[in-house]
């Protein structure tokens, strides 16, 4: 019977042997005293034979741990990790307790796993990612260096405000001064947020731009701009919607056509308060060709239009649900006398505290003035 025992005994021994012989990962027993009683093969074909050596030793250091894991799982019962550099290669080690038939802990079992490609890994990405945080601000300095500056154009006063959600945003305005009698006016939001929504803002910016005087027809602009949206083979996921006006110095008046901006013109009049309504097909790739209709309103001195987009009107309370075109109007009313300087920061305030300043996409507006 004892040979029977002996000889499982013996089984069970080489068993877990094999185990721990044919794991990638070093394993070594260590006890209160800070000696090696025992490491599996590949610990011991990497450091050689350091059974009954001081651990710290066996690592090839001249001083204890400061933060010994393994004197501290004895101590207290449970497992601890750290990582610890061997021979240039660095390893994430946890210790945990063994114990002995009385419950007492008396020993610890550390196991090494080689992680060094794993952080040289996360150090790369974390390098980075720090590259890409410098050229996603550097980014949005150049979008917001774009945007107009606020004043006066060409009989116009301008006033405006911007609040991306993200880095990048989708929404862009902008003053075209056509000529001296002319002068353009658009606000358009590009789907979706980050690099692609940025770099269509440009795209959009650009085109108008040199569209010139052909720009005084808005009807036109829009056209133009889809056609050559159609060259760039962006994804059919992907669209801009755009309201463009063109307002006339001698004539007073503002021409305008809608590319499939749901955010209406507000026009304000000391009589008056009520959006400009006209539909259109939003730039996207849904249609080889399209037209657009093209309206017209005669304006007068202290005249004012509001335009934004959807960041306003999709802004949230928890309770009241959406800020709406209803809430735009309603400002828009409360503000009737006031400047154009003074109806944009009190809309974007008024929008900021309906949302309980969880702005959640991008906020733009801008607004003219009949000087």
């Amino acid at each position: 019977m004892h040979k029977k025992y002996k000889r499982r005994l013996k089984t069970q021994q080489e068993f877990y042997n094999d185990i721990l012989s044919n794991m990638t990962d070093w394993v070594r027993v260590v006890d209160k005293e800070n000696k090696v009683l025992f490491i599996n093969e590949p610990m011991k074909k990497s450091l050689g034979d350091i059974v009954g050596k001081e651990c710290y030793r066996a690592l090839n250091k001249t001083n204890p741990c400061k933060n010994c894991i393994s004197r501290m799982g004895i101590c207290k019962g449970n497992s601890f990790t750290k990582e610890e550099i061997v021979d240039g290669k660095i390893y994430s080690v946890v210790s945990s307790p063994v114990w002995d038939e009385e419950k007492k802990n008396y020993c610890a079992v550390e196991v090494f796993r080689d992680v060094t490609e794993q952080k040289k890994m996360e150090d790369l990405i974390i390098s980075q990612n720090q590259k890409m945080k410098k050229d996603l601000e550097f980014a949005k300095r150049l979008q917001l260096r774009i945007l107009p500056i606020d004043g006066q154009y060409n009989g116009l006063k301008i006033a405006s405000k911007y609040t991306p959600s993200e880095q990048l945003g989708g929404d862009l305005y902008d003053v075209v001064e056509i000529d001296e009698e002319n002068t353009g006016i658009y606000i358009a939001d590009v789907s979706g947020h980050g690099v692609t929504s940025s770099m269509m803002t440009m795209f959009i910016k650009q085109t108008i731009k040199n569209l010139c005087e052909n720009a005084v027809d808005p009807a036109y602009t829009l056209k133009n701009l889809y056609g050559q949206y159609q060259e760039l083979g962006i994804d059919s996921a992907y669209y801009v919607t755009i309201f463009y006006g063109v307002y006339n110095k001698k004539n007073k008046t503002f021409k305008y056509a809608n590319a499939g901006h749901n955010c209406l013109p507000v026009l304000i009049r000391e009589d008056e308060i009520r959006e400009l309504e006209i539909g259109g097909i939003p730039i996207c790739r849904l249609f080889e060709d399209v037209d657009y209709e093209q309206g017209i309103v005669d304006l007068k001195k202290g005249d004012k239009i509001l335009l934004y987009t959807d960041g306003i009107s999709e802004a949230v309370h928890p309770k009241k649900g959406f800020f709406n075109s209803e809430g735009v109007l309603e400002t828009c009313e409360e503000n009737r006398n006031k400047n154009v300087t003074i109806l944009v920061y009190k809309l974007l305030r008024k929008v900021k505290e309906y949302a309980n300043n969880e702005i959640k996409d991008d906020i733009a507006m801008i607004a003219m003035e009949v000087l």
